[in-house]
């Protein structure tokens, strides 16, 4: 979800989705706690053909919006280019976790 173009309801306040796993291990050092783990979700089959289509949109880059026409051709040419977008095995789903500890 963190590479998204124009996933307006992904950012704040609805959803805060762009967190990386670095970010989540530098909140534990900011706040003095201890990460236990981080886990994430396995790609669900109904997200396969949505995490293709962000991945090919990587290639011209992942501002959080943009309107432009390039990028309205090259969601297109990904839409019919999916077929050729491996998923690699340990690809994430939409959802993390962090825990923590004090």
């Amino acid at each position: 979800m963190h590479y998204a173009v124009n996933g307006v309801l992904n950012m704040p306040p609805h959803h805060i989705t762009r967190y990386s796993d670095k970010t989540l291990q530098k909140i534990a050092e900011i706040f003095d706690l201890k990460l236990l783990g981080i886990y994430h979700e396995a790609i669900q089959k109904e997200h396969i053909d949505f995490y293709k289509s962000t991945i090919f949109g990587r290639i011209i880059g992942t501002p959080l919006v943009d309107r432009s026409l390039k990028r309205k051709l090259w969601n297109r040419l990904g839409k019919i280019c999916k077929w050729a977008i491996p998923v690699p095995k340990n690809a994430y789903g939409h959802t993390a976790v962090a825990i923590y500890a004090l």
